[in-house]
C-alpha cells in the first residue's frame, strides 16, 4: 500500500473512531435523560433490595399512578413514598438545610423539609453547576426537628420520623420524597398554594426520579433494577456517587439468609 493510502486509511479510520465517540455520548446522554424522567417521564426504574438485610420499603413509585393504598392517583406520582410509622428518614447525601417549615397540600398541616446536595458533595464531576433538592413531605407537625436554614448535614443523618399525611389517621403512613436538579444560580422564591400552605418555587427546576439518584453508584439492570445501598454509619463514603437510601435497612435472621443445602 502507498504512503498516501495509509494515511487516508489512517484518517477514514480516525474519523470512524471519532464519530463513534460521538454517537456513544449522544446516546448515553439520552439514556441518562430517560433514566433520570425529567418533568414526571416514567422511567421503569424499580428498587432491588438487598438480600442479606430487610429494607423499609417504597411503596409508590416515581410517574406512578398507584397510591400507597393501592387506590388510583388523580396525576403521575411526583416523587416516591416509602416507610412504615415511626421510621428513621436519613440524609441521602451531604448537604445543607434549605427551609423546615410548615405545609398543607390538603390532607392537613404538616411539616416539610427540604435539603440542597450541590454536585461537589455527591461527587458528580461530570456537570459540577447542578444542585439536587431533597424535599420531605408528610413530617409530623409537632415533632421536634432540630434543623434550620443554612444547618450541614451528613450522609445518613437522621432527618425526622415517618408519619400520616397532615397527621391524619385516615392515610397509611409514608413520607414523600421528591429531588429537583436545577442551576446552582438559580433563584428559589416562596408562594402559598390555595390551602394557605407555603411551598418553594425554581422555575427552571425539574423534577426526577429518586431511583436515578439511588442508581449512580451502580449499574441499572437489564430488567431496570437499582441496586438499593442501605446507609451504614462505619463506611468511608467520600467517594460515593450520587444517594443512599433514605430508609432503615436491618439485618435478616439467619433462617432467611441461610443458603439452601
Amino acid at each position: 500500500m502507498q504512503r498516501r493510502d495509509l494515511r487516508t486509511a489512517f484518517a477514514l479510520a480516525a474519523f470512524a473512531l471519532a464519530a463513534y465517540f460521538v454517537i456513544m455520548t449522544i446516546a448515553n446522554a439520552h439514556e441518562k435523560g430517560a433514566r433520570k424522567g425529567y418533568d414526571i417521564t416514567k422511567t421503569g426504574l424499580t428498587p432491588r433490595y438487598p438480600t442479606d438485610v430487610i429494607c423499609s420499603p417504597l411503596t409508590s413509585l416515581y410517574a406512578s399512578w398507584d397510591d400507597v393504598d393501592g387506590t388510583k392517583r388523580d396525576e403521575p406520582h411526583s416523587g416516591v413514598d416509602g416507610g412504615r410509622l415511626g421510621d428513621a428518614i436519613l440524609s441521602p447525601a451531604p448537604g445543607h438545610v434549605v427551609a423546615l417549615w410548615r405545609a398543607n397540600w390538603g390532607w392537613g398541616e404538616e411539616q416539610a423539609l427540604l435539603i440542597k446536595h450541590t454536585a461537589r458533595e455527591i461527587n458528580l464531576k461530570a456537570n459540577q453547576n447542578l444542585i439536587y433538592y431533597s424535599e420531605f413531605d408528610h413530617l409530623n407537625l409537632h415533632e421536634p426537628i432540630s434543623l434550620s436554614p443554612n444547618d450541614a448535614v451528613t450522609r445518613g443523618q437522621k432527618l425526622a420520623n415517618v408519619f400520616r399525611p397532615g397527621g391524619n389517621k385516615d392515610y397509611l403512613p409514608e413520607v414523600h420524597w421528591e429531588v429537583w436538579e436545577a442551576d446552582a444560580d438559580s433563584q428559589l422564591t416562596w408562594r402559598k398554594n390555595k390551602f394557605g400552605g407555603r411551598y418553594w418555587l425554581i422555575q427552571a427546576a425539574r423534577l426526577v426520579d429518586p431511583l436515578y439518584m439511588l442508581s449512580l453508584n451502580g449499574v441499572v439492570h437489564d430488567d431496570l433494577n437499582v441496586d438499593i445501598v442501605p446507609y451504614q454509619p462505619n463506611v468511608d463514603y467520600s467517594n460515593f456517587i450520587g444517594f443512599t437510601y433514605i430508609l432503615p435497612c436491618h439485618p435478616a435472621p439467619l433462617s432467611q439468609t441461610a443458603s439452601p443445602k
